[in-house]
């Protein structure tokens, strides 16, 4: 960590001169849907939420999407390898199984791990991104013990125009992408297409010594792409629509050996039609009907099959009492294993319904809900929020909350042979939370302690990997961050200082630290857009027994963008500025210093 804080004190003077591409300030208007299903203004909120805007992904580069959110508050990542290697997420200290992502409000993901591949999102498809920190099961059910990403593609809007973007870097990585869209006679529409592929780097560091013959060779990675968006306005408040997503990415990795070429390919899949309709004056309505897709198939050197299908429908219907609002809805998914492994059980259904209640007096504010989620495998799950706000002054405002959640065991911990227990509890959470932001001008500060208690925690202590639950896991931390702008520079912060432990051992969970930190810098040159990024976590550990340490590390990325004639961008991203080598996973690389450039074209 000594290191880390060296690099990190030579990177602000190296800033100083130097800084991130366009960096947004706070907007407390920006409008957000995940904290409560419903539109709300940032000001409004009572959750603890995070927006990361178009421009902010632009500026990201040939980063992946993991290593975008490694640089928000409350967010820490894990992964075993460069492009397309199996990465993880972890929200205020949960397990990466808490995190639900969605995209364009549906599920994706795998039902036999737990999780989203995120690596296999491409960024060029995003438009922008909300992260719900905290636990929202009185939302979205099972899954959110840690909070909610949710993630939306681009959408066509104003006169219809072209985008295109190429780009090329270190370990020789091309991309292509570009699309059109926008509004004609009240049908909006979006169409984007993209392309990746890298030569990427080996998965397996040299310090990894686990096999006697392992093939440290460049672990190459290529992904295709797309998404389309329709949407026809039939008459004041009523509208139908249509979205869908498919991203197919091939990823080679080191085996056991060196006489097999190990590879993997993935395809996630989004499709969904809704219904919005205005049901009365004071009364909209939206049904959804869709499908989420993860197919896995593993090359090593036998193929194996994983495939998920969750099939999801929900009817949601907002309306307006006065100064207040009133949730009311009805969802029900369908989960389906489909694989070479032969699970006991291949499917599962939930039927769930949900409420909410927000309103706010004079300074006061307020906000209820309640769900309930019956799985075919468990039974009902209630859970729950109740939270409350208070204006002080026209700049600080204070709030508080408590919540319960709950985590379904996937297939793989049901039944997959060899490490699974058919007889898992699910997992449940109790949190409490309070915050304080301040808000004036273009600064915005904020405070939120949280304390998450969970019960019957998962975890796969080494070095069986048998499955066990915890009794009881403690979340509790401080986060604090700021956004606006000091001295002519835009800026952005956090600091997340967490205690994620097993309550009977007082070890640190898995791959989880006590500290992580993040500061971005912008400023405009003459021409320019310059900014600069440090990255900061202190050390973690690879077991529950906290005997194998990982050092903390700080890294820095620089960025420069130029508006060229004619509508063009050129865009420039530095990531590890000081070649700093660094462990997220024991054994397994990361990039180097590494550099890509792009070229952009956007009509105004």
């Amino acid at each position: 960590m000594k290191h880390s804080l060296k690099l990190g004190l030579a990177s602000l003077a190296l800033i100083h001169g130097a800084f991130a591409d366009d960096l947004p300030t706070y907007q407390l208007g920006d409008v957000v849907v995940t904290a409560t299903r419903t539109p709300q203004s940032l000001q409004n909120l009572l959750g603890d939420v995070t927006v990361i805007s178009a421009e902010q992904i632009k500026a990201a580069g040939q980063s992946t999407l993991v290593e975008l959110l490694q640089s928000q508050p409350g967010v820490e990542i894990a992964s075993s390898g460069g492009k397309g290697t199996p990465s993880a997420v972890y929200l205020r200290g949960a397990n990466s199984t808490h995190t639900l992502v969605l995209l364009d409000g549906m599920r994706i993901g795998s039902a036999t791990t737990g999780t989203t591949s995120l690596e296999n999102i491409p960024l060029d498809q995003i438009e922008r991104i909300e992260i719900l920190r905290g636990p929202a099961s009185h939302l979205y059910g099972s899954e959110a013990i840690g909070g909610v990403i949710q993630i939306f593609t681009k959408g066509g809007t104003g006169k219809p125009r072209p985008n295109l973007t190429l780009g090329v870097g270190a370990y020789n990585t091309r991309t292509l992408s570009g699309g059109y869209g926008g509004e004609v006679n009240g049908t909006r529409f979006s169409a984007q297409v993209g392309h990746e592929e890298s030569d990427n780097l080996s998965a397996y560091s040299e310090r990894n010594s686990r096999y006697a013959n392992q093939n440290r060779d460049a672990d190459g990675y290529r992904n295709t792409n797309l998404s389309l968006k329709l949407a026809r306005a039939l008459g004041e408040g009523h509208e139908i629509g249509a979205n869908l997503f498919g991203s197919y990415g091939r990823g080679h990795y080191d085996g056991f050996t060196t006489a097999t070429d190990y590879y993997n390919d993935q395809t996630l899949s989004a499709f969904d039609v809704y219904s919005k309709n205005r049901l009365g004056p004071n009364w909209h309505s939206t049904v959804r009907l869709g499908v989420g897709g993860d197919h896995y198939n593993d090359y090593a050197p036998n193929k194996t099959v994983f495939n998920t299908d969750q099939s999801q429908f929900s009817w949601q219907n907002d309306i307006a009492l006065g100064p207040d609002s009133l949730l009311l809805g009805a969802e029900y998914l369908e989960q389906t294993v489909e694989s070479t492994t032969d699970y006991t059980v291949k499917s599962r259904t939930v039927q769930s319904f949900f409420a909410g209640y927000q309103g706010r007096r004079g300074d006061h504010s307020f906000q209820f809900n309640a769900r309930n989620d019956d799985n075919s495998q468990f039974g009902a799950h209630a859970t729950g929020y109740a939270g409350y706000g208070y204006q002080f002054t026209p700049e600080w405002r204070a709030s508080a909350s408590v919540s319960t959640a709950f985590k379904a065991p996937t297939f793989n911990n049901l039944y997959f042979p060899g490490f699974s227990n058919p007889n898992l509890r699910p997992e449940k959470a109790h949190n409490k939370e309070i915050a304080l932001h301040y808000d004036r001008g273009l600064h915005h500060v904020s405070a939120v302690y949280f304390d998450n208690q969970v019960t019957d925690l998962i975890t796969y202590p080494a070095p069986t990997y048998t499955i066990s639950q915890i009794q009881q896991a403690s979340l509790k931390g401080l986060s604090l961050s700021y956004q606006g702008q000091v001295g002519g520079y835009r800026v952005r912060a956090n600091w997340d200082a967490q205690e994620p432990i097993d309550r009977a051992s007082g070890h640190l969970l898995v791959h989880r630290a006590k500290n992580h930190a993040a500061l971005a810098l912008g400023k405009r040159v003459g021409g320019w857009e310059l900014g600069g990024e440090w990255l900061l976590s202190s050390e973690r550990y690879d077991d529950d027994a906290n005997t194998q340490r990982m050092g903390g590390y700080g890294l820095v990325n620089l960025t420069a963008s130029r508006a060229l004639g004619g509508d063009w961008t050129v865009r420039a991203r530095v990531n590890n500025l000081f070649d700093k080598y660094y462990e997220l996973i024991p054994g397994y690389n990361t990039p180097g210093a590494n550099l890509f450039v792009s070229l952009n074209y956007q009509p105004r």
